[in-house]
């Protein structure tokens, strides 16, 4: 499986994938949520569209790392809205119904800032920006029809054949999942020496920027008042980033592997973080109701 193949045809269509299948699990009512807990949802989304980048530029300065490095990573934070984050805070007992409507908001909004982020960050950190950018229409438009249009089509076959939905739904998403899993490898593999020696460069700064992402979350819950269950879900919602969405860009749209790397090793040290957060907080339940 060659690289090339990965990037023009097995990245779109995992892509695709995953948001089909977060349109299979939404409902129109779910966007209800926006009227009636406007703040929960407001104050998610700009953790996730105004927090992040601005973690991920603090982070990006903070570290040793190379400048295409600090793109990668700016590419990783624009990206918010991973699509397991409902399947996380699901885990976590949070609220998922929050989750799934921050995640479809964000990735909304992220077709018009994702863009604008990225020309912005590959302006600043590699100084060649009239070499290395995105035509901010057309990739707008990519965008959309990339994430938001997979997602309104699984709403509408959702609510035409609820049935099928709800059988095809899970292994959909199982699918979409496996196939990021082989991705990652594959394209690693495929790279040889360009990217292996980067790896550890990035392991301590993408761990130190997903705790503060969540730490976000959390925090910014608490200062709002809101219940435990709600900043759970602050907490893995800004923690979890739509990686797939940046492997997308780097690969098929900057066809650069190495600006990929910082969404794929965050996305095993998110995913690590966030198990051992939700076990964090159903410890003390288990010991309660052991008691």
């Amino acid at each position: 499986m060659t690289t090339s193949f990965l990037f023009a045809y097995l990245t779109p269509i995992t892509l695709g994938l995953m948001m089909a299948g977060m349109g299979l699990a939404l409902r129109p009512a779910d966007f209800g949520r926006l009227l009636k807990r406007p703040k929960a949802v407001l104050v998610g989304v700009l953790g996730q569209v105004i927090g992040l980048p601005l973690l991920g530029f603090a982070v990006a300065s903070g570290f040793s790392m190379s400048p295409i490095q600090s793109a990668g990573t700016m590419i990783l934070v624009s990206c918010a809205g991973g699509v397991v984050s409902g399947l996380f805070t699901q885990m976590a007992r949070g609220d998922t119904a929050l989750s799934i409507t921050m995640t479809a908001i964000s990735m909304l909004i992220g077709t018009l800032t994702i863009p604008l982020i990225i020309n912005q960050s590959l302006n600043h950190f590699l100084d060649q920006g009239e070499h290395i950018t995105l035509d901010l229409l057309p990739t707008s438009l990519r965008l959309f029809s990339m994430t938001i249009l997979p997602v309104v089509t699984g709403m509408l076959v959702r609510h035409q054949f609820p049935d099928f939905s709800a059988r095809t739904q899970p292994a959909i998403a199982r699918g979409s999942n496996i196939l990021l899993a082989i991705i990652i490898p594959m394209t690693l593999l495929g790279s040889g020496n360009d990217i292996a020696g980067d790896i550890s460069t990035l392991l301590i700064p993408m761990f130190v920027l997903n705790v503060l992402a969540m730490l976000l979350g959390y925090t910014s819950a608490t200062v709002a008042r809101f219940k435990l269950k709600t900043a759970k879900t602050l907490a893995i919602e800004v923690g979890i980033q739509n990686s797939a969405t940046g492997i997308f860009i780097a690969t098929t749209l900057l066809n650069n592997t190495q600006l990929a790397l910082p969404s794929m090793i965050y996305t095993g040290i998110a995913f690590v973080n966030v198990t051992l957060f939700i076990f964090a907080f159903r410890s003390p339940l288990r010991y309660a109701k052991a008691v």
